[in-house]
């Protein structure tokens, strides 16, 4: 296992060792951001200077086209104190509260939340006490967020998230009832299809156990909605919110069923099982899983007709994904070359042990990031399918399946999940169609554009849609022959002139300036 560090190969190609490059991770306070995200009436004001505000472009119009995070009216649902350091010498509680007062005045307003930047935090302001003032005089609801920036990454700030609703919510009143379960701790990253069929298919399986969910943190819902699972009998842990789940089932009394997150055809029965056996529902699961696995099963076989057994897989993203697509590699007779793990090590766990024999490198810079993976690209057996977030997709010469948070390259504006049976169904649609894509596209050798090994150059190493100029992308086989795929080479017939005196040959990256231009008109 590599470990994180900062030594790498520095972007000059200097021998100082040191990489300096950003890290390859979201922060704390995105992951707070996406927390907002999933409910649909949530207010949050951080304390902080107003450059907070543009974080929300991490997610709102890039990763989730359907957030609701700011808006032009100008009244943003995440608002910020405008902090200033000078203003830190002096006691701010007065001024805060009067703050989170006028949030909580608005009549659309449900609810606040509140967190805070380090530089703030360290000064030792009573937010939990500023909040209950601000709950009293108004009679909604204030939620305090911990402030911890500085030390962790996304899922953490994701994670505390839901902590804070499960300390701070009065789940008083419930009546348990055996029949109704709640799920905490799954990852609504965003507003958009995927997502939303998530919910779905979460719902359809448990309904299908015969049980009613009560609530699901999160799932895009209003924040009334949380208040639903005072009432589940069964409190399901997702990974994303093991801390919050264990909090809640102590609180209600209800019990806990700790479950991984259902991605794949193996770990969604595991799922059904493992929650049917907290419920003594164990008949209904055998049936639902005999069902949908029978209906899986000439999919999976339809895909090994592309060779898959013949490649290896490699990973971009968090642990707990890491470990699912691993053996969904081995459905599929093959396993993972390597795992870059983009949060920080104390998520991993026993990731090693689980992962025996696979190359992991964890929270790494981008420039070993990158140099680490065009390394782990070379070998014997060729790697056929690379899954990763959109930080972490480096070339363009495999099959790539965007895979993750975050997502700034797929959207989906209608329902395709990626969890449960019907979430592997929508990825052996996309395994099949990008392996299909890239071959008929030409691309079996690696980009001559730069930034495929890491570099910086070119395009970052995604797909460059411009005309390759040497004409000499290729899908024909080694006799000649053309081998039925599209062929893109420039057309003289069409308006290409492909005679090499047109070009600059130097660098081998494209067209000379005057040629550029039409290009790019053309573009």
């Amino acid at each position: 296992m590599t470990q994180p560090s900062c030594h790498g190969p520095s972007p000059s190609g200097s021998t100082s060792g040191q990489d300096f490059s950003q890290r390859a991770l979201q922060t704390y306070l995105i992951g707070v951001y996406l927390g907002i995200n999933a409910i649909r009436d949530a207010y949050l004001c951080v304390e902080a200077p107003d450059c907070v505000h543009m974080k929300t472009q991490f997610v709102q119009g890039n990763h989730d086209w359907l957030s609701t995070l700011s808006s032009v009216s100008g009244y943003h649902r995440i608002a910020n104190t405008a902090l200033h350091p000078v203003d830190m010498t002096g006691s701010r509680e007065e001024d805060l509260e009067a703050f989170l007062l006028r949030m909580a005045e608005e009549p659309e307003v449900t609810n606040v939340m509140l967190t805070s930047m380090p530089m703030a935090f360290i000064t030792g302001a009573d937010y939990e006490r500023l909040c209950e003032n601000v709950n009293l005089a108004t009679g909604k609801p204030l939620i305090h967020i911990k402030g911890k920036s500085l030390s962790t990454d996304w899922i953490d700030g994701y994670a505390e998230f839901l902590v804070s609703l499960a300390k701070q919510l009065d789940l008083s009143g419930g009546t348990l009832d055996d029949n109704k379960v709640a799920i905490v701790g799954n990852l609504f990253d965003r507003n958009e299809g995927d997502a939303r069929a998530n919910v779905i298919e979460l719902r359809r399986l448990l309904t299908g156990l015969g049980l009613e969910v009560a609530s699901i943190w999160l799932d895009g819902g209003n924040f009334d909605e949380l208040y639903g699972i005072r009432d589940a009998g069964t409190i399901i842990s997702l990974p994303y919110g093991w801390r919050a789940a264990k909090r809640v089932s102590r609180r209600t009394g209800a019990q806990l069923a700790v479950c991984e997150v259902p991605f794949g055809a193996d770990a969604t029965s595991r799922f059904v099982r493992q929650v049917a056996e907290a419920t003594g529902k164990q008949k209904e699961a055998e049936a639902l899983v005999a069902a949908e696995e029978a209906s899986l099963a000439p999919r999976v076989a339809a895909l090994g007709r592309f060779g898959l057994a013949d490649s290896d897989w490699a990973f971009v993203g968090d642990p707990f994904l890491a470990q699912r697509v691993n053996e969904v590699a081995g459905t599929f007779g093959t396993q993972l070359r390597f795992a870059a793990i983009t949060n920080l090590s104390h998520h991993v766990r026993d990731l090693e042990e689980r992962l025996e024999g696979i190359d992991i490198i964890i929270a790494a810079r981008q420039n070993t990031l990158s140099n680490f993976i065009s390394s782990r690209l070379q070998g014997e057996r060729p790697v056929g399918l690379f899954l990763a977030h959109s930080d972490g997709q480096f070339g363009d010469h495999i099959p790539t399946v965007p895979f993750g948070f975050p997502s700034y390259y797929r959207h989906h504006m209608t329902e395709r999940p990626v969890l449960g049976y019907r979430g592997f169904q929508a990825f052996i649609d996309d395994v099949a169609s990008d392996i299909t894509r890239r071959k008929g596209l030409g691309f079996g050798r690696p980009s001559r554009r730069g930034g495929g090994d890491g570099d910086g150059g070119g395009h970052g190493g995604r797909i460059d849609p411009r005309p390759d100029p040497s004409g000499d992308i290729d899908s024909r086989t080694n006799d000649g022959d053309f081998d039925g795929a599209l062929d893109p080479r420039p057309d003289p017939e069409r308006g290409y002139d492909p005679t090499p005196e047109k070009y600059d040959q130097t660098e081998g990256e494209g067209p000379t300036d005057d040629k550029r231009e039409s290009n790019v008109e053309n573009d």
